[in-house]
């Protein structure tokens, strides 16, 4: 069965509420937990500009501790952590002594960043494309080498390191590595040389086709594909007894994070997961097709506890590889 992850937004909402759906979403089976990165708000047509809005959003890694205080086994991480705004030495410390905290349990997530305004208010710098992923790729090389427990010493564009080493090690084995983003030419590379989980982007047939180029990179370069466990980032899902009452569930929530009423009526329209059991249940069966191990779904406040319990119902009714959700072959 294809497993299901939510990506917890942390804005415009309290603790105790983020507190109860950690422990929500861990009481009814779901796979993992993850905050995301952002220091405004992340959400509608205007973050993606220079002038994106102001909101409320709390910091993904102290939340993320939180969420290991209130829950107990379930896998913890951020996605994910911007490479702008985090230096791979103390993002590395900061994951492995919260692997310590929750028992080893935590992903370290990385992505190039793309949030403009959110650096430059910080900041931080915010270069070209091209450069945001050479940072990327020299983070990602420095922090896989502290992981596996070697000595790193780099002089690069935009990591400096001198004998740096990181003690202790993680409570596990091997903590993973998740890089995000669907660069072709470059992050897939990237991600086929270091990462041990990618996660990517798209409806099925996109990540289908991804997933095939991700493949093609591991061949490159010798790596089995099998070594890297395949996520796609997907939209809030929404379950009701029709679509129609999803979708307009799910513009009240997203107008409650800041969205227009238009903006807010078209994104829900555009969700594939907004609809009935059986709908949402072909969705995820899709993604299962096109090799995705794992959803991350968006998860934004007021957090919806009768979408968790349907969707817990269906993973529950899914008991072989005909099922509505797929197993993942």
């Amino acid at each position: 069965m294809i497993r299901v992850g939510f990506q917890v937004w942390g804005q415009g909402v309290s603790w105790p509420d983020l507190a109860a759906t950690a422990r929500d979403i861990e009481r009814l089976g779901f796979d993992s937990i993850w905050s995301n990165d952002h220091f405004y708000p992340p959400t509608g047509p205007a973050a993606a500009t220079p002038d994106a809005p102001d909101g409320p959003v709390l910091e993904a890694w102290m939340m993320l501790a939180g969420f290991a205080a209130e829950t107990r086994s379930i896998p913890l991480g951020v996605l994910v952590s911007g490479a702008g705004y985090r230096n791979p030495g103390l993002l590395v410390k900061q994951a492995t002594a919260l692997d310590h905290i929750a028992g080893g349990r935590v992903t370290l997530g990385l992505g190039a960043g793309w949030h403009e305004r959110e650096h430059r208010a910080f900041g931080f710098e915010y270069p070209s494309l091209g450069e945001r992923i050479t940072r990327l790729d020299e983070q990602a090389t420095a922090i896989r080498g502290l992981l596996d427990g070697e000595t790193v010493t780099v002089h690069g564009r935009y990591v400096e390191m001198d004998r740096a080493r990181n003690l202790p090690s993680p409570i596990q084995g091997r903590l993973p590595l998740l890089i995000g983003g669907s660069g072709e030419r470059r992050t897939l590379r990237i991600v086929a040389r270091v990462a041990d989980i990618w996660n990517g982007e798209g409806d099925p047939a996109t990540f289908a086709r991804l997933n095939g180029v991700l493949n093609e990179h591991c061949a490159a370069i010798g790596r089995p594909p099998g070594e890297i466990r395949r996520t796609v980032g997907v939209a809030p899902i929404r379950i009701r007894d029709s679509r129609e009452a999803a979708i307009a569930d799910l513009t009240d929530a997203l107008i409650a994070n800041g969205l227009t009423r238009q903006d807010a009526s078209a994104a829900a329209e555009d969700s594939p997961l907004a609809g009935d059991e059986h709908q949402v249940g072909e969705v995820l069966a899709a993604y299962a097709a096109a090799g995705a191990d794992e959803v991350m779904a968006d998860w934004p406040a007021p957090f919806d506890l009768e979408t968790l319990e349907r969707l817990a119902n269906i993973r529950s009714s899914a008991g072989s590889s005909r099922s509505t959700i797929r197993s993942v072959q």
